[in-house]
């Protein structure tokens, strides 16, 4: 067979399309390749990071899921990631190792999109679309906003390299890019809206966070080959990946040299707008704009003897702490005769700590007793903040931890509490005071605090949880209990109302085979074979004394047997050591053969003599049960034949007690889906229960058998219980709300963030 040249193979056209990739990234010029390997060694080390921590952080996640669909749906990616994890960061890689190749061959295109959208199209963009893309955009916006002049320096360079104009936006190595690689790469996963949110911010924490080294580092790599080495303030160092928190190298000073000076840079123009909105005076723009700053280790000299001053006057604050230092600089000017300022960095270090002190200080959510301990702690924070600016941009700073530390420690303090014996307050006054008495409180000295704190925290959580177990087992337990006496209640309250039967056989059904009942749902439930037959068992015991009809008469011998049989597995179950010799069992049997003895009567046809005839005509019927000599058994005690209607229900049933509640007193949606959202381990502001004062409170369990929330304290003692729909009209009448667990310092410096930025725009 000739070959067909226009038959075209796919296999070979895509090999060859790879090929010919790899040539054109090969022949990339040798600072463009350096950079690219760069790169490409910083992804494959952050996303082994995230793939690394990813199943901790699921298997968190389903331990504290409040439903076993979100459980087995984090399960279920946790498996998959394990699986997929390696062709994931391979198609990272490879896919900027693709875009670092088109660089050569042509205009670069961003992933991200540039289309903008009018209000009204959102709704055409499906739900968990627009959610991914307001984290991306979140994420990138984050990751830009700390790194515009590096990210600038990159694009020019890169742009003068390839010969082509490139900006921020088309830059390869740009956050939007990389994170649009990474999430392309995921997408053939499937992965839910609520893993792939979790994947994504693991994705900013491994690789975004550490990506400013990126950056200083691909930089640096293009000066050094000599393209545009003129540019100014790009060869910032940044913290390496992973670097472990302690003492700074070569002291303070090593400390300031080695800080981010893009947060600050950041921070430093949005200070500008604050002071110029509330009339501030920087302590940095005194004096002769040639005059020298202040060393940062003469500074902290200045704190330390404000801290002096302080233990002598608790009520002075850091907002005298500009006073303290403006007098010095006086003192020292009338001694030398040297003009000298504050420099610029320090004095917008002490801003910062100010307002950052000031939100902690004045959040709502914070016990009264906590503001007090970290109101005490601001002199402390701000001499580790001069000494090592990492603080603001280093997530893992010690200071930073001990401050989270202590929030999440105290999270379950009221402002009504006696904190006089409580242990956890008496550590915290030791190390504050330690603290303030320290000279030298360093990040290592605030690493030893946080490690004493955190150990003691674990040796409380651990004796909590174990009460929070008792409590949850014994909730549960009672739940369960609740459940199988109502379904007993159920079963028989439904078979014996409207039936006349023998009084025995009545309490027979109440007193003892609810019991048989309620065992066999508590040990099997509801939907196993051992229920079916106890409820089977039940009804055949009542038809047993009943009288038969027709042919049913001569079965009804072995019917009565199999009864017996069965009446003696229940009692055997709930711990009847001999059940064929109870009297129970006796007095049934005698009962059958009786109510037998009597049909059988019945249904012989009478004698035809006229006496007798008459006789039948006009006597009354006898009566189904009747007591006879041969009723008695064996142990002597007779068979009460007594019959009963049984006109109203017998066993009560606990299954709602809550009233019945018209349409317009149901909560509303809203608050139905607050409530499905909560999930076991979040705490809680509690109030209107009695006349007790509002109180902190931890969701311990969500009882499946009852649909119960239980509340626990600190202590892990109960201290509420609500139904769903009791605890939606509670956060409707706003009596209960939601603490937030997130990282306190984080949450002060967000804010404090945002007003900055808030009092910037008018001036835009």
């Amino acid at each position: 067979m000739s070959q067909d040249y226009k038959v075209v193979s796919l296999a070979s056209a895509a090999a060859g399309r790879q090929r010919a990739e790899f040539e054109r990234g090969a022949s990339l010029p040798a600072p463009l390749a350096a950079v690219r390997d760069r790169a490409l060694t910083f992804l494959q080390v952050g996303l082994s990071e995230l793939f690394d921590n990813t199943d901790d952080t699921l298997f968190e996640k389903a331990d504290r899921a409040s439903s076993n669909a979100d459980q087995s749906l984090f399960f279920d990616a946790m498996r998959l990631l394990r699986l997929q994890r390696h062709a994931v960061e391979k198609s990272c890689c490879d896919g900027l190792e693709r875009q670092f190749g088109m660089l050569q061959s042509g205009p670069f295109s961003s992933p991200q999109s540039n289309h903008s959208f009018d209000v009204d199209t959102l709704s055409l963009v499906q739900p968990d679309e627009l959610e991914q893309t307001v984290a991306l955009d979140g994420m990138v916006g984050r990751a830009n906003a700390r790194n515009q002049l590096p990210l600038a320096h990159l694009a020019l360079r890169l742009g003068t390299l390839v010969g082509q104009p490139m900006d921020v936006r088309s830059n390869p190595l740009a956050p939007s890019c990389l994170v649009q690689l990474f999430s392309d790469s995921c997408a053939p996963l499937g992965l839910d809206i609520k893993v792939r949110l979790i994947i994504l911010k693991m994705f900013e924490r491994h690789v975004f966070n550490s990506i400013d080294s990126l950056y200083v580092d691909a930089n640096g790599l293009l000066k050094n080959a000599g393209i545009l080495p003129d540019l100014k303030q790009d060869g910032l160092p940044v913290r390496p990946r992973g670097a472990a928190a302690g003492r700074p190298p070569g002291g303070p000073t090593g400390a300031a040299e080695a800080a981010d000076p893009q947060v600050l840079s950041l921070f430093s123009e949005l200070i500008s707008s604050w002071r110029h909105a509330s009339g501030d005076v920087a302590l940095s723009a005194l004096g002769a704009p040639s005059a020298p700053p202040v060393p940062s280790e003469e500074l902290l000299g200045m704190l330390n003897s404000f801290a002096t001053r302080q233990q002598a006057e608790p009520s002075a604050t850091l907002h005298d702490l500009r006073g303290h230092i403006n007098r010095q600089l006086g003192e020292q000017l009338r001694q030398t005769g040297e003009v000298r300022k504050l420099d610029r960095v320090d004095d917008d270090v002490i801003s910062l700590v100010s307002m950052l002190f000031d939100f902690v200080l004045d959040d709502a959510q914070l016990p009264a007793a906590l503001k007090a301990l970290i109101g005490r702690m601001q002199l402390p924070i701000l001499r580790v903040a001069i000494a090592d600016k990492s603080l603001f941009s280093r997530s893992s700073h010690p200071a930073r931890r001990l401050l989270n530390e202590l929030a999440r420690a105290t999270l379950g303090w009221s402002d009504h509490d006696d904190l006089r014996r409580d242990q956890l307050h008496s550590l915290l006054e030791r190390m504050v005071d330690r603290l303030l008495g320290e000279q030298q409180a360093d990040a290592a000295f605030f690493e030893q605090m946080h490690e004493e704190l955190a150990g003691f925290v674990r040796i409380e959580q651990r004796r909590a949880e174990r009460l929070e177990q008792r409590t949850r087992d014994a909730e549960e337990g009672r739940a369960r209990v609740d459940a199988a006496r109502s379904q007993a209640a159920r079963v028989l309250n439904t078979l014996l109302l409207g039936r006349t039967l023998p009084v025995f056989v009545v309490d027979l059904l109440r007193d003892t085979w609810s019991q048989v009942l309620q065992m066999a749902y508590l040990r099997e439930g509801g939907n196993s074979d051992l229920w079916r037959e106890a409820v089977d068992t039940a009804e055949r015991l009542v038809q047993s004394v009943e009288p038969p009809l027709g042919a049913a008469l001569e079965q009804r011998p072995a019917f009565n047997a199999s009864v017996c049989r069965a009446l003696c597995a229940g009692l055997r179950l709930i711990g009847e050591e001999h059940p064929d010799a109870a009297p129970s069992v006796a007095q049934l049997q005698v009962l059958q053969r009786t109510v037998l003895h009597r049909a059988t009567r019945l249904s012989q046809p009478p004698r035809p003599d006229a006496a007798s005839s008459l006789e039948a005509g006009v006597r009354e019927p006898v009566a189904l049960y009747e007591t006879a000599a041969a009723t008695v058994p064996e142990g002597g005690i007779p068979v009460l034949t007594e019959t009963v209607l049984v006109d109203e229900t017998l066993l009560p049933s606990p299954a709602n007690n809550e009233p019945v509640e018209l349409v317009d007193e149901l909560p509303s949606a809203a608050a139905i889906a607050w409530v499905e959202r909560l999930h076991a381990g979040s705490w809680f502001e509690l109030s209107g229960i009695g006349d007790q004062p509002a109180q902190r409170c931890k969701l311990a369990a969500i009882i499946s058998f009852s649909g119960k929330y239980i509340f626990v304290n600190r202590a892990g003692m109960k201290v509420a219980e609500f139904t769903s729909t009791t605890l939606a009209h509670q956060y409707e009448r706003q009596l209960i709300h939601l603490l937030a667990d997130d990282q306190l310092f984080d949450r002060a410096l967000e804010s404090v963030i945002g007003n900055l930025r808030q009092l910037r725009t008018p001036r835009d």
